[in-house]
C-alpha cells in the first residue's frame, strides 16, 4: 500500500461530502446538559460535546508537557516520522493529536477514527483526515496499513472483555516492525481520605460499567496475548499540589474531568447533582492542600 492510499476513505467526492455533513452535525443525547455520544453499543460514558474538546485538548499539550513529546522515544527506534509513515488514531476526539503530529511530521499521513464526531472537518490539514467508525467491530483498512497506531485513554472506552478484541484489530492493522502508543489514566487513590473517596467513586463507577480500572498497567500482558511484544511502559504521578504552571494544568485537567463526570459520580458520592460544583471545588482545595497525584501510564509495543 502506498502512504497516500490509506487517505483515501470514500469512493466519490460525493461520499466525502455526505460524510463530512454527517460528522459536523451529529447530535447525541443529553445528560445534566451535557452531550454525549448515541452508539448505544460503546461504553463510553463521557460527553462529547465543546466543553469536553477543550478538556481533551488541554489534556493533549499538558501530556505531551510531562512525557517531553506526542510519542515515547523508544519509538523512533522502530518508524521514522521524519521519514514519512501512516499513523492511525483510534479514538482521536477533537483530532489534536494528529493536527500536532501532522504540522511536525509533513512527511507522514495521519488518520483519526472516532464512534463520535468531534472534529471540525474544516481545519483539517492536508495529511489528516478522519472517519467513523469502532475497532471493536472492525475498521475499514486493510490488514498491515499502519506503522504506527495509537489508543489513548481507553480505560472508559472498552469493557474488560472488550480488550481484546481490540487489540486484535490493532495487531491487524499495524504493519511488522511498526509500534503502538497507549496512553491511560489511572485512578489510583492519593491524597486525603476525602480526595480517596473520590478516586474510589471513579473506580466504582468504571467497575459499574464492567472496565478495568488499571489498564494501563495490565496492557504490558494484554499486547503479548494478542501477539505483540511489550517494549516499554513507563508513568508518571502528577502532583496537583504545587504553585506551578503544570500543576496548575493538571489541577484544572482533573476538575474538568470530574465536572464532566459530576452526573455519575454525585449520587456515588452522596452529593446533589445541584450542589457538584461546591462539592468539586472543596474537592479540588482539598487535592491541593494534600498534594493528591494524577497518575497517567504509557507504553509502547
Amino acid at each position: 500500500m502506498k502512504t497516500n492510499d490509506v487517505l483515501r476513505t470514500f469512493t466519490s467526492e460525493e461520499e466525502e461530502a455526505t460524510f463530512q455533513e454527517d460528522f459536523i452535525s451529529e447530535e447525541g443525547p443529553t445528560h445534566s446538559g451535557r452531550t454525549y455520544h448515541n452508539v448505544d453499543s460503546s461504553a463510553y460514558w463521557m460527553p462529547r460535546d465543546e466543553e469536553e474538546q477543550l478538556r481533551l485538548t488541554g489534556s493533549h499539550f499538558a501530556a505531551k508537557e510531562v512525557f517531553k513529546g506526542n510519542f515515547l522515544p523508544q519509538v523512533e527506534d522502530y518508524i521514522s516520522f521524519e521519514k514519512g509513515v501512516n499513523c492511525l488514531d483510534i479514538g482521536c476526539g477533537p483530532g489534536t493529536f494528529l493536527m500536532d503530529m501532522a504540522q511536525d511530521y509533513p512527511k507522514s499521513n495521519f488518520v483519526g477514527i472516532d464512534i463520535a464526531a468531534m472534529v471540525n472537518i474544516n481545519f483539517k490539514l492536508p495529511n489528516v483526515s478522519f472517519s467513523l467508525g469502532n475497532v471493536l467491530e472492525g475498521l475499514h483498512f486493510p490488514d498491515n496499513s499502519f506503522e504506527y497506531i495509537q489508543l489513548r485513554v481507553f480505560v472508559n472506552s472498552l469493557r474488560k472483555d472488550e480488550w481484546p478484541v481490540a487489540l486484535k484489530e490493532i495487531h491487524r492493522l499495524l504493519k511488522p516492525g511498526g509500534c503502538v502508543g497507549f496512553f491511560e489514566y489511572e485512578p489510583r487513590e492519593t491524597g486525603s481520605e476525602d480526595c480517596k473517596k473520590v478516586f474510589r467513586a471513579v473506580v466504582k463507577l468504571m467497575e459499574y460499567h464492567h472496565q478495568e480500572p488499571l489498564a494501563g498497567h495490565k496492557l504490558k500482558e494484554w499486547v503479548v496475548e494478542a501477539g505483540m511484544e511489550h517494549i516499554v511502559t513507563v508513568e508518571d504521578a502528577i502532583d496537583c499540589g504545587p504553585d506551578t504552571g503544570r500543576a496548575k494544568r493538571w489541577r484544572w485537567i482533573w476538575s474538568q474531568s470530574c465536572t464532566s463526570m459530576g452526573p455519575y459520580l454525585s449520587p456515588l458520592l452522596d452529593v446533589k447533582y445541584e450542589d457538584w460544583p461546591q462539592f468539586l471545588n472543596n474537592h479540588m482545595d482539598d487535592m491541593i492542600r494534600s498534594h493528591g497525584h494524577i497518575t497517567i501510564v504509557r507504553s509502547v509495543a
